[in-house]
Protein backbone atom coordinates (compact mmCIF):
# COMPACT_ATOMS: atom_id res chain seq x y z
CA UNK A 1 0.00 0.00 0.00
CA UNK A 2 1.48 3.44 -1.00
CA UNK A 3 1.57 6.78 0.67
CA UNK A 4 -1.31 8.26 -0.53
CA UNK A 5 -3.80 5.01 -0.24
CA UNK A 6 -2.51 4.60 3.54
CA UNK A 7 -3.53 8.60 3.76
CA UNK A 8 -7.21 7.49 1.94
CA UNK A 9 -7.50 4.57 4.22
CA UNK A 10 -6.96 6.70 7.31
CA UNK A 11 -9.21 9.20 6.24
CA UNK A 12 -12.00 6.41 5.33
CA UNK A 13 -12.02 4.99 8.96
CA UNK A 14 -12.14 8.43 10.66
CA UNK A 15 -15.49 9.43 8.52
CA UNK A 16 -16.63 5.94 9.22
CA UNK A 17 -15.88 6.50 12.93
CA UNK A 18 -17.16 9.77 12.99
CA UNK A 19 -20.36 9.04 11.10
CA UNK A 20 -21.36 5.86 11.80
CA UNK A 21 -20.87 4.32 8.08
CA UNK A 22 -20.28 0.68 7.86
CA UNK A 23 -18.88 0.46 4.36
CA UNK A 24 -16.32 2.38 2.80
CA UNK A 25 -16.78 5.97 2.43
CA UNK A 26 -13.70 7.37 0.22
CA UNK A 27 -11.79 6.74 -2.89
CA UNK A 28 -8.44 8.03 -4.00
CA UNK A 29 -8.50 8.90 -7.39
CA UNK A 30 -5.52 7.87 -9.92
CA UNK A 31 -4.71 11.64 -9.92
CA UNK A 32 -4.22 11.21 -5.79
CA UNK A 33 -7.83 13.29 -5.20
CA UNK A 34 -9.48 11.53 -2.26
CA UNK A 35 -13.26 11.90 -2.68
CA UNK A 36 -16.04 10.72 -1.00
CA UNK A 37 -17.94 8.10 -2.98
CA UNK A 38 -21.94 7.48 -1.78
CA UNK A 39 -24.63 10.20 -2.78
CA UNK A 40 -26.64 11.58 0.18
CA UNK A 41 -23.98 11.38 2.40
CA UNK A 42 -23.78 13.34 5.64
CA UNK A 43 -20.25 14.15 4.34
CA UNK A 44 -18.93 15.87 1.08
CA UNK A 45 -15.13 15.65 0.61
CA UNK A 46 -13.02 16.22 -2.50
CA UNK A 47 -9.47 16.57 -1.23
CA UNK A 48 -6.32 17.26 -3.26
CA UNK A 49 -2.87 15.32 -2.43
CA UNK A 50 0.63 17.65 -3.89
CA UNK A 51 3.91 17.02 -3.04
CA UNK A 52 5.06 20.17 -5.71
CA UNK A 53 4.53 23.69 -5.67
CA UNK A 54 1.25 24.81 -7.28
CA UNK A 55 -0.35 27.87 -5.99
CA UNK A 56 -0.26 25.97 -2.85
CA UNK A 57 3.42 25.11 -1.43
CA UNK A 58 4.55 21.67 -2.30
CA UNK A 59 3.73 19.19 0.52
CA UNK A 60 0.15 20.24 0.86
CA UNK A 61 -3.04 18.47 1.66
CA UNK A 62 -5.54 20.77 -0.07
CA UNK A 63 -9.19 20.81 0.74
CA UNK A 64 -10.83 21.65 -2.61
CA UNK A 65 -14.86 20.24 -1.02
CA UNK A 66 -16.01 19.89 2.27
CA UNK A 67 -19.68 19.72 3.43
CA UNK A 68 -21.61 17.86 5.87
CA UNK A 69 -25.17 17.57 6.58
CA UNK A 70 -24.99 19.09 9.81
CA UNK A 71 -23.33 22.72 9.96
CA UNK A 72 -21.80 24.34 12.98
CA UNK A 73 -21.19 21.48 15.06
CA UNK A 74 -17.63 20.98 15.06
CA UNK A 75 -17.70 18.50 12.29
CA UNK A 76 -14.77 20.94 10.36
CA UNK A 77 -12.94 21.81 13.12
CA UNK A 78 -12.74 17.90 13.96
CA UNK A 79 -11.43 17.35 10.69
CA UNK A 80 -9.28 19.73 10.04
CA UNK A 81 -7.29 18.51 13.30
CA UNK A 82 -7.37 15.14 12.65
CA UNK A 83 -6.24 16.19 8.88
CA UNK A 84 -3.35 17.81 10.99
CA UNK A 85 -2.20 14.52 12.57
CA UNK A 86 -2.43 12.84 9.58
CA UNK A 87 -0.06 15.26 7.52
CA UNK A 88 2.50 15.50 10.22
CA UNK A 89 2.39 11.24 10.35
CA UNK A 90 3.19 11.24 6.67
CA UNK A 91 5.26 14.05 5.94
CA UNK A 92 3.29 17.22 5.10
CA UNK A 93 3.92 20.76 5.53
CA UNK A 94 0.95 22.20 4.48
CA UNK A 95 -2.72 22.12 4.99
CA UNK A 96 -4.68 24.11 2.22
CA UNK A 97 -8.78 25.60 1.57
CA UNK A 98 -9.36 25.75 -2.20
CA UNK A 99 -12.03 28.17 -4.00
CA UNK A 100 -13.69 29.06 -0.69
CA UNK A 101 -17.08 30.92 0.03
CA UNK A 102 -17.81 33.31 2.61
CA UNK A 103 -18.64 30.48 5.05
CA UNK A 104 -15.27 28.47 4.22
CA UNK A 105 -13.12 31.76 4.11
CA UNK A 106 -14.43 32.94 7.59
CA UNK A 107 -13.65 28.93 9.04
CA UNK A 108 -10.34 29.35 7.29
CA UNK A 109 -9.44 32.27 9.11
CA UNK A 110 -10.68 31.32 12.37
CA UNK A 111 -8.03 28.67 12.38
CA UNK A 112 -5.42 31.09 11.23
CA UNK A 113 -5.03 29.77 7.83
CA UNK A 114 -3.42 32.88 5.63
CA UNK A 115 -4.97 34.30 2.24
CA UNK A 116 -3.13 32.97 -0.79
CA UNK A 117 -4.94 35.16 -2.86
CA UNK A 118 -8.92 36.18 -1.65
CA UNK A 119 -10.05 32.27 -2.25
CA UNK A 120 -7.40 30.11 -1.34
CA UNK A 121 -5.95 29.65 2.05
CA UNK A 122 -2.89 27.66 3.82
CA UNK A 123 -1.08 27.06 7.19
CA UNK A 124 1.90 25.42 8.07
CA UNK A 125 0.79 22.07 9.86
CA UNK A 126 3.07 23.02 12.68
CA UNK A 127 0.78 26.65 13.17
CA UNK A 128 -2.36 24.63 12.79
CA UNK A 129 -1.31 21.85 15.53
CA UNK A 130 -0.03 24.82 17.83
CA UNK A 131 -3.82 26.75 17.34
CA UNK A 132 -6.05 23.30 18.36
CA UNK A 133 -3.24 22.75 21.42
CA UNK A 134 -3.63 26.57 22.36
CA UNK A 135 -7.28 26.17 22.60
CA UNK A 136 -7.36 23.32 25.24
Amino acid sequence: MNEYEEIRKEIDIYLMKRFKYRRSLVRLTPDNIIVTTRRNSRVDLYLRIRKVKSLFPPDCLIVARISFNKERVGHGSHFVKFLAGTALKYGFKYIGIESTNDKSSSFARKLGFQSIDCSNYVISVENLISYFQNRG
